[in-house]
C-alpha cells in the first residue's frame, strides 16, 4: 500500500472496568411513580484517591436480549457479480472540477425473483414468531473517508454531520435514527480513485463490525452516485455490507444536481432492504410495496417531472419517493409501506441493530461532568420522569468515566410506571378537530381486573367538554365506555387544552386532552389553492407557540404530526378529512399529553392524500 495513513475519530464508550477508588451509594437507583409524576433520587459519590477526579456521565438504555435466529448464519450470499450491476449511462452530474459526467443513479443491483420469494418468506416466517420490537432503530455510523494524496475527497466531519442530519430528517417518521460514532480517514491514491474496483479490499481492512454498525465508505466512483447490498445478499456478519458513495454527493458537494445528499439516503433505503420503485416496472409486485405506484423506469422523472409511465394503474410515478430517479430536490418521503417494510427487513436480516443502546430521556441528571474532591464525596440527584411513559417497568445505566485512571462505574437504574392498578384505559390523551358549532363523541373505554370493587370519578374544569358516564364503579371483569363529547359552540377557531383526572379508591390517572377548531382561509374570498402547500413556521425559533398553513387543493384526510430527532411521535395536531382550502394551525409546544416538550429540533410531518412533507421547527427556552 503506497502513500498511505490512517488518523482516526472515535465517538464510542469505552468498555466498563472495575474501580475501588470510587464508589456510589446506594448501588442502584430505583424509583416508582404512577403515569405522568416526577421524582428525583439522590447518589452519594466517594472518591478514596489522594487527588480530584473528573467522572463522565452518560446514561444508556439496556440492550434487549438478542433475536433468536431465524435461520443459518450464512444466510444467503449469491455470486460477487450479482451483487453489484452495470447499468446504461442514465444522469449526468458535476464532478468536482465543474465538468459534466455521464453516469448511473445507483449501482445497486435487482434481486431474482426466486430470492425475492424467499426473502418474502422469511419475512412472514418472523411476522409470526411474535417477536418484540423496539419503537427506536439506533444504527450507529461508522464512516471510512478515502482520499487521494492531492487532498481531492479529504471531506470535512460537517460534511459527514450534515449527511447524518439528512438521514435524520428522512427516517425519523418510521422510528429510525442515525448516530456517528466513528470517522476515519485513508489516503490511498487507487481506494480513492477507483471504489468499485478495491472495493472488497479497502472494506476488508476498514469495516466495524457490520452486525451492529452501518459502515459508509465514501470516495471517487467515475460515473457512479453510489451503491449498496441489499441485507440478505450477504451473511449478517460480512463486511461486504455497507454504503460506497460519492464524496461530492454530500450536503454542500459538486455533484449538482445529486448534492444535497439524498443520493446516500437512497442507498441506505436498499441497505435496510427497499427496492427501486420502478424495479418490475407496471407490475403488481413492482418493489412489494403495497402503497408505492407502479413505475415503469426511473429514466424519465428527472426535474421533478410529473408523469405516469403505468396508466393502467393507479397513481403518478412516485417522482418525490427517496427510492425513484430524480434530482436531489424532488427527494422527501418515503411511504409507510416502506416504513414498515424497512422494520420488518432490520428484524429478519439486520437484528443486531436492535441491539445498539440508546439514550433513554425518563433518566436524567443536571451535569454532563461532575468532580469528585480528594478524599471525598459529593451528592448527585437523578430525576425519574414519567411524563412520556405507559406504565411498565424501564431500566437504563449510569456510566460514571475517568479516562485518565481508565475508571468505569456502573450505576444500574429502575422505573416503574403504575396508574390505577389494574385498570387499563384504551386512550390517555384525546384529540379532536372540529369546525366552529360542531361536536363529536369520543369513547374511552375502562377495563378492570381487579379483585377489590374500583368506585371513580372523572373530574374537569373544561368548558368546551361534557363527559358521559363520569362517575360509577367497576368489579373483576367488567369494562365501562365513557364519552367524551366535544363542543365548539361560540368559540373562536383556535387551540384549546385541558386535563381530565380520573380519580378512584385506589389512585388517579391523568387524561390530556386537546381540541383545535379550524377556519378554512380563502375560501370565503374565492381563493381555492392549486396545490398542495405547507408555508414555513413562524417563528422559528418560537416559544410558546409557532403557526404555519396548509394548503389542500383536493378533500383529504390530513395528518399533522410533530416528531423528535430520534423518530418518535410526540404530539398529533390534527388528524380529520379536510375540503379544499387553507388551513392555519399552532403548536403550542407541546406533547399530547400536554407537557412542554424539551428545548430542540422537532420535525413537522404533513399527509394529506397522496401529499406529504417535512419540515424542522426549533423550539427554544
Amino acid at each position: 500500500m503506497k502513500n498511505s495513513y490512517k488518523k482516526l475519530i472515535l465517538f464510542s464508550f469505552p468498555w466498563m472496568l472495575c474501580a475501588n477508588s470510587i464508589t456510589i451509594t446506594p448501588d442502584t437507583l430505583t424509583a416508582s411513580i404512577q403515569y405522568g409524576e416526577i421524582t428525583t433520587e439522590t447518589i452519594t459519590i466517594t472518591n478514596s484517591n489522594n487527588f480530584p477526579v473528573n467522572l463522565d456521565i452518560s446514561i444508556l438504555e439496556q440492550s434487549p436480549p438478542n433475536p433468536a435466529p431465524l435461520f443459518d448464519a450464512d444466510r444467503f450470499e449469491p455470486d460477487n457479480e450479482n451483487n453489484r450491476q452495470e447499468m446504461v449511462t442514465d444522469i449526468q452530474y458535476l464532478d468536482e472540477y465543474g465538468n459534466w459526467v455521464d453516469g448511473i443513479r445507483c449501482g445497486t443491483a435487482p434481486t431474482q425473483e426466486g430470492i425475492l420469494s424467499f426473502v418474502q418468506s422469511a419475512i412472514e416466517n418472523n411476522n409470526n414468531q411474535n417477536r418484540s420490537s423496539r419503537n427506536l432503530v439506533n444504527i450507529q455510523v461508522a464512516w471510512h473517508v478515502l482520499y487521494a494524496s492531492n487532498g481531492a475527497g479529504n471531506i470535512s466531519n460537517d460534511m459527514i454531520m450534515g449527511q447524518i442530519d439528512v438521514f435524520n430528517d428522512a427516517y425519523a417518521p418510521y422510528d429510525i435514527f442515525f448516530t456517528l460514532v466513528s470517522v476515519d480517514y485513508t489516503m490511498n491514491d487507487n481506494w480513492y480513485n477507483d471504489m468499485d474496483q478495491y472495493e472488497s479490499t479497502y472494506k476488508q481492512q476498514l469495516y466495524i463490525d457490520p452486525i451492529h454498525h452501518l459502515n459508509i465508505y465514501s470516495g471517487n466512483m467515475p460515473g457512479l452516485l453510489g451503491w449498496s447490498y441489499l441485507p440478505y445478499q450477504w451473511a449478517e456478519g460480512s463486511y461486504m455490507h455497507g454504503v460506497c458513495i460519492l464524496h461530492s454527493s454530500l450536503p454542500g458537494g459538486t455533484s449538482y444536481p445529486y448534492n444535497a445528499g439524498d443520493s446516500a439516503t437512497h442507498e441506505v433505503g436498499h441497505y435496510l432492504g427497499l427496492d427501486h420503485t420502478f424495479r418490475n416496472g407496471c407490475s403488481v409486485n413492482n418493489d412489494y410495496v403495497d402503497d408505492t405506484p407502479q413505475e415503469n423506469d426511473g429514466n424519465n422523472i428527472y426535474s421533478c417531472n410529473n408523469t405516469d409511465t403505468c396508466p393502467n394503474d393507479p397513481g403518478m410515478d412516485p417522482v418525490h419517493n427517496f427510492m425513484t430517479y430524480t434530482d436531489d430536490a424532488c427527494l422527501n418521503q418515503f411511504t409507510d409501506g416502506q416504513g414498515e417494510r424497512m422494520e420488518n427487513m432490520i428484524a429478519t436480516y439486520r437484528p443486531g441493530l436492535l441491539e445498539n443502546p440508546i439514550a433513554p430521556e425518563w433518566i436524567y441528571t443536571t451535569a454532563d461532568v461532575v468532580q469528585v474532591p480528594a478524599n471525598g464525596s459529593l451528592d448527585l440527584m437523578f430525576t425519574f420522569d414519567g411524563t412520556d411513559l405507559i406504565g411498565g417497568d424501564y431500566a437504563a445505566n449510569v456510566y460514571f468515566e475517568e479516562s485518565s485512571i481508565d475508571t468505569t462505574v456502573l450505576l444500574p437504574s429502575y422505573l416503574q410506571i403504575t396508574g390505577i392498578p389494574n385498570l387499563e384505559l384504551s386512550f390517555v390523551a384525546i384529540t379532536d378537530t372540529l369546525f366552529p358549532n360542531e361536536f363529536s363523541n369520543n369513547y374511552l373505554e375502562m377495563m378492570y381486573s381487579g379483585s377489590d370493587l374500583l368506585t371513580y370519578q372523572f373530574d374537569y374544569e373544561v368548558d368546551w367538554l361534557t363527559v358521559l358516564g363520569g362517575d360509577g364503579s367497576l368489579e373483576n371483569g367488567e369494562s365501562q365506555f365513557i364519552t367524551f363529547n366535544f363542543n365548539s359552540l361560540f368559540i373562536s377557531p383556535g387551540f384549546y387544552e385541558g386535563n381530565v383526572y380520573l380519580n378512584s379508591n385506589m389512585g388517579s390517572i391523568l387524561i390530556y386532552l386537546q381540541m383545535v377548531i379550524l377556519e378554512p382561509l380563502g375560501i370565503g374570498d374565492g381563493t381555492i389553492p392549486m396545490k398542495f402547500a405547507v408555508s414555513a413556521n413562524y417563528p422559528n425559533p418560537f416559544n410558546p407557540s409557532t403557526r404555519f398553513t396548509i394548503s389542500i387543493p383536493d378533500r383529504s384526510n390530513v395528518s399533522t404530526s410533530v416528531f423528535d430527532l430520534k423518530g418518535r411521535r410526540i404530539a398529533t395536531l390534527l388528524n380529520s378529512e379536510l375540503d379544499t382550502g387553507v388551513y392555519d394551525l399552532t403548536w403550542q409546544g407541546k406533547n399530547d399529553i400536554g407537557s412542554q416538550v424539551s428545548a430542540g429540533v422537532y420535525i413537522l410531518r404533513v399527509d394529506a392524500g397522496k401529499y406529504h412533507h417535512n419540515q424542522k421547527m426549533i423550539y427554544i427556552k
